[in-house]
């Protein structure tokens, strides 16, 4: 599967924010709905639901599609439960026209994601194999689980192999934890580490540091590393460079990464170097973190990888430390307002500079007998999209022999329609059953074509012979049955 091909939100900008756990929506407590402004405030495109059961994260995930957010979606369950359905995560998914994002697993290395909290690498291995090659057969898109050391990545990796299941790193995704402790973004890359300058009077004054000023300068000098890469050191949000780095030495190539969990969490002090992480370091790391995808450019000056699709900040909302919303140290309102001032725009990757726009050609239009001809204008070109292919049709009406703007179609965002043209004067006659054809735009589905257009998605699979209904792409031309 090409790079491009996979899913992606409309507008995507790369910015995500792991949804909050608390995913009950009463008519007393709407808290998905709540969740779901909360991003839209700062225009998160992505976001992780994680819940106990596939039902619940439904309920999260259509919402969340419903108001143009890419829903990638986490089964909270032990990695040694002894059996779990993966193919319903994916029907669920599916019939609810959502690409089936699912994370497998999350951090093996962790205690906590274990029954009897022993973790147990080839064991995870095994599953992971195992319940990925489940996902891919159902038609679903597999996700490496948060993964965060290179023994457990050439353990899935091997285990796919021994499986003979090579086929599903096809359509597979890398779950990225890129947790910064309390550096700065370019860390490795910053002088503190590289040069270990010293601590300032004024800074060490304003901002809370453990050791007294001598020690901590002494402490900065005797610990420089001159020279360190991300590869050398990758406590850093940069270490997507590394997740890179490990897919390309054993696949040859990098699946696509997408945020899971990421950034700073609050307050910390796991560097003694540094300062204990102040509220605005926090906004203004985070933002720094979002802007790689507005600028192009990761924050160590380099170019920003296609196959990074999004960083994903731990967490919205729900008993955490870490919530930017209503949590136990109250509302992370810096933060927030750091996210949302970023001007708002669209990712660019490689791909897009590269496609040319063809221009429209003028279509001339033989009238009925009894009105005058007319031509239609070329219409305007429209900047490439940002997938394939570089240009988007417009629908095409094959008939009547009067020409009507069909309708455009956006996928499911909570956006008003574009109004409908005057109708003509003379009227058009009925459009034959199977007259109308639409060209599908980023991000669309199935089921939200059928609803725009007042079918079904059963009635569009058989017009079109589609065999998977998941599959759909940019491009296409869908047959549409009135």
């Amino acid at each position: 599967m090409n790079l491009r091909d996979y899913p992606r939100p409309k507008n995507d900008n790369g910015i995500g924010l792991h949804f909050r756990l608390d995913l009950r929506e009463t008519t007393s407590r709407p808290l998905i709905t709540e969740g779901v402004e909360w991003l839209l405030s700062i225009n998160a495109k992505w976001t992780l639901v994680a819940g106990g059961d596939w039902e619940q994260i439904a309920k999260a995930a259509r919402l969340l599609w419903d108001a143009g957010i890419m829903p990638v979606c986490r089964l909270v369950t032990p990695i040694d439960r002894p059996f779990i359905d993966w193919a319903e995560g994916v029907k669920t998914l599916h019939d609810l026209g959502i690409p089936a994002y699912l994370q497998i697993f999350n951090e093996p290395g962790d205690s906590r994601e274990w029954r009897n909290e022993q973790p147990d690498i080839p064991q995870f291995a095994q599953r992971w194999a195992d319940a990925a090659a489940r996902v891919f057969q159902a038609g679903g898109y597999p996700g490496m689980g948060g993964i965060l050391a290179l023994d457990e990545w050439e353990a899935a990796f091997n285990a796919v192999k021994t499986a003979g299941s090579a086929e599903l790193w096809t359509r597979a995704w890398f779950c990225v934890h890129n947790y910064g402790s309390n550096h700065p973004p370019n860390y490795p890359y910053d002088e503190v580490n590289q040069k270990g300058i010293p601590v300032t009077p004024a800074e060490y004054a304003k901002y809370h540091f453990s050791m007294p000023l001598d020690e901590l300068n002494e402490k900065r000098a005797r610990d420089a590393n001159p020279g360190d890469t991300v590869h050398d050191d990758d406590t850093t949000v940069l270490r997507v460079l590394t997740f890179k780095k490990w897919m390309e030495d054993s696949l040859g190539y990098c699946l696509p990464m997408i945020g899971g969990e990421g950034g700073w969490q609050w307050q910390t002090e796991e560097d003694l170097r540094y300062p204990k992480l102040p509220d605005e370091f926090h906004a203004g790391y985070t933002r720094e973190m979002f802007e790689w995808f507005r600028t192009g450019k990761l924050s160590d000056g380099t170019p920003l990888p296609d196959e990074l699709f999004c960083v994903t900040a731990w967490i919205e909302a729900d008993g955490q430390a870490d919530s930017w919303w209503f949590g136990p140290l109250g509302t992370k309102q810096g933060t927030i307002d750091a996210v949302a001032s970023i001007p708002t725009f669209t990712r660019k990757f490689s791909w897009d500079e590269t496609l040319p726009t063809e221009p429209q050609p003028i279509v001339i239009v033989t009238p009925p007998a009894d009105e005058p001809p007319m031509v239609e204008q070329p219409p305007v070109v429209e900047p490439p999209p940002v997938v394939e292919p570089p240009i988007v049709e417009p629908p095409v009406i094959e008939q009547p022999p009067v020409v009507q703007q069909p309708p455009v179609v956006e996928p499911p965002i909570s956006e008003p329609e574009p109004a409908t043209p005057p109708a003509p004067e003379t009227p058009a006659k009925p459009l034959p059953a199977t007259s109308l054809t639409y060209t599908v735009q980023q991000g669309e589905t199935l089921w939200g074509i059928a609803k725009k257009f007042g079918t079904t998605v059963d009635a569009l699979v058989q017009a079109n012979n589609i065999s998977d209904r998941s599959k759909i792409r940019a491009g296409q031309r869908l047959i549409i049955p009135r």
